[in-house]
C-alpha cells in the first residue's frame, strides 16, 4: 500500500506567512513609513518567533515553546510597529504593551494544556491583558482622572476578580474531583 502524502503538506501555510510578511513590509514602504532599511530589524525576530510557532502547532512539538513564540512574534511586531508607525510616540508610553503580548502568549498556551490546567492558566492571563489595557490607558493620558484616583476609587474591584477566579478554581476542583470517583466505580 503506497502512501500519498504530499512532499510538502504545509507549503501552503509557508508561502500564505511569507506572502503576509512580505505584503506588510512592501504596504509600510509604499506608505513612507519606512525611511530606511535600518527600521526593518524586527522582521528576524517576527520570523523566529513564526518558526516557533510553527514548530508547535504544525510540527507537534512541544507546548513550552508557545510562549516564546508568541512573544518573539508580537514582539518583534510591536518593535517594527515603533520603528515605523509609532516612531513619533515615546516608548516610555507603551510599555503596558509588553504585559499585553505576556497575557496574549499565555492564551494559546493554556488551551494546549490539560483541561484542569487551563483555567489556572487563563484567567491569569485574562487578568494581565485587562490590566496591561488599563495601564496603557493611563500611560496614553487618555481619561480625565489619574491613576491614583482611579484606584482610590476602584480597588474594590480587584477583590470582586480574586473572589472569581476562586470559585472558578473551586468549581474546576470539584469537577475534577467528581470524574475521579465516577472513573474508579
Amino acid at each position: 500500500m503506497s502512501d500519498n502524502k504530499p512532499a510538502h503538506p504545509n507549503k501552503y501555510l509557508i508561502l500564505g506567512v511569507v506572502s503576509i510578511l512580505l505584503g506588510g513590509v512592501f504596504l509600510l514602504w509604499t506608505l513612507d513609513f519606512l525611511p530606511s532599511y535600518e527600521n526593518l530589524w524586527p522582521v528576524p525576530i517576527i520570523f523566529f518567533g513564526m518558526v516557533i510557532l510553527y514548530l508547535v502547532f504544525i510540527k507537534g512539538k512541544n507546548e513550552i515553546y508557545i510562549i516564546p513564540g508568541m512573544i518573539f512574534t508580537f514582539g518583534g511586531i510591536f518593535f517594527l510597529l515603533m520603528n515605523t508607525i509609532l516612531s513619533k510616540e515615546s516608548l516610555e508610553r507603551w510599555w503596558p504593551v509588553a504585559m499585553f503580548i505576556t497575557g496574549i502568549s499565555l492564551l494559546p498556551y493554556a488551551y494546549r494544556k490539560r483541561e484542569k490546567y487551563q483555567v489556572a492558566i487563563i484567567i491569569p492571563a485574562i487578568f494581565i491583558i485587562l490590566l496591561s489595557l488599563i495601564f496603557l490607558i493611563f500611560s496614553l493620558g487618555k481619561p480625565g482622572i489619574n491613576f491614583t484616583n482611579f484606584i482610590s476609587d476602584w480597588w474594590p474591584v480587584l477583590l470582586i476578580i480574586s473572589g472569581l477566579f476562586l470559585i472558578m478554581l473551586y468549581l474546576n476542583s470539584d469537577s475534577d474531583s467528581d470524574s475521579d470517583t465516577e472513573d474508579s466505580d
